[in-house]
């Protein structure tokens, strides 16, 4: 049975409301409701079509759904994502705006956990990262047995006050800082793959880039080449990074476009020189150039490394609280 056959029963508990499963005609809908919809958070890829349809693309059959109101606009969609790393992991995906029925999102919530129960093999959990603004299906969530894991920050910084030319002259000693096609150029990419492997196994989350999800990333259109970074040394080997997207929050005036970072990083024994900080102030010049006015990142607020109180000190402020839960597969049994 797939996620639309159980949801469409949910669904049913309010009158004129339906869900579907995605199919092409709903990826311009889906895209219409990120763009319009005010208080669902931000998005690391553009409200568009070809980015709708590339994120739910690793979506397991059938669990993609659209929820959609009598007048036939999207108000939320929901997905299970195949593991795609070396670890079990089962992404869940909950987006639903202010209007949608609750009724109907605990059912899509709930059918959504069923059918994570049918596809998981021994050892698999799903983990759903999700928005404080999400507290229906958040509630859901806790309802079927999910537990917080982590908590984490959405950052913002207004770059109205930096001077790109302090900006275009730091540096420091030993290091130079490279632009993406630089990288490329040098044949740098593997070494930005294996320093991004390493300093995030210290991290929360499945998040280190294998050789085949570090092409696959590299790949989609959310990666932005424009705020992606490498320091190296003088010996041209590669001590840190800052891989970047466009990231997207609010709508019609209120729309902020800024820079953000996805990941960033510095080899454990090069820490404590002020890599990191040089890198974000050269990613602040590239977004600067490019006519943004605001740097963002989220961060893990029980990340081993206190990074949080650098992007603090830098003027990262927060905007909004995030979470990850999980459910284990065999406590869904």
């Amino acid at each position: 049975m797939t996620l639309t056959e159980d949801a469409l029963t949910s669904a049913s508990i309010v009158t004129g409301w339906t869900v579907a499963e995605v199919t092409a005609r709903h990826h311009p809908l889906i895209a219409d409701f990120l763009a319009t919809t005010p208080g669902i958070g931000g998005r690391k890829f553009a409200a568009d079509s070809r980015d709708v349809a590339e994120q739910l693309s690793g979506a397991y059959p059938g669990s993609a759904v659209v929820l959609v109101d009598e007048a036939g606009a999207v108000a939320g969609y929901a997905a299970l994502h195949r593991p795609d790393g070396a670890e079990p992991e089962v992404l869940g995906n909950f987006v639903f705006g202010p209007d949608a029925p609750a009724d109907t999102v605990r059912g899509i919530v709930d059918d959504s956990v069923g059918q994570f129960g049918r596809v998981a093999v021994p050892g698999a959990y799903l983990r759903v990262f999700i928005g404080a603004d999400q507290a229906v299906a958040i509630d859901a969530l806790t309802a079927r047995g999910a537990r917080r894991e982590r908590q984490f920050s959405s950052t913002l910084k207004v770059l109205n006050d930096e001077d790109p030319a302090v900006l275009a002259e730091a540096r420091i000693d030993s290091v130079s800082v490279l632009s993406w096609p630089e990288v490329v150029a040098a044949g740098l990419t593997e070494q930005v793959r294996q320093v991004q492997f390493d300093t995030f196994r210290e991290h929360f989350g499945n998040m280190s880039k294998t050789p085949q999800r570090w092409e696959h990333h590299l790949a989609s259109r959310a990666f932005t080449p424009d705020f992606s970074l490498a320091a190296v040394d003088d010996d041209g080997v590669v001590i840190g990074y800052v891989l970047g997207s466009t990231y997207t929050s609010g709508t019609g005036a209120d729309e902020i476009r800024s820079a953000h970072t996805d990941y960033i990083g510095v080899r454990a024994d090069r820490r404590k020189a002020g890599t990191a900080e040089l890198l974000l102030r050269k990613l602040w010049l590239a977004a600067l150039r490019r006519g943004l006015t605001h740097a963002s990142l989220g961060t893990d607020i029980a990340n081993a490394s206190n990074a949080h109180l650098l992007y603090a000190r830098l003027g990262y402020r927060t905007v909004r609280d995030e979470y990850a839960y999980r459910i284990d597969a065999e406590e869904n049994s």
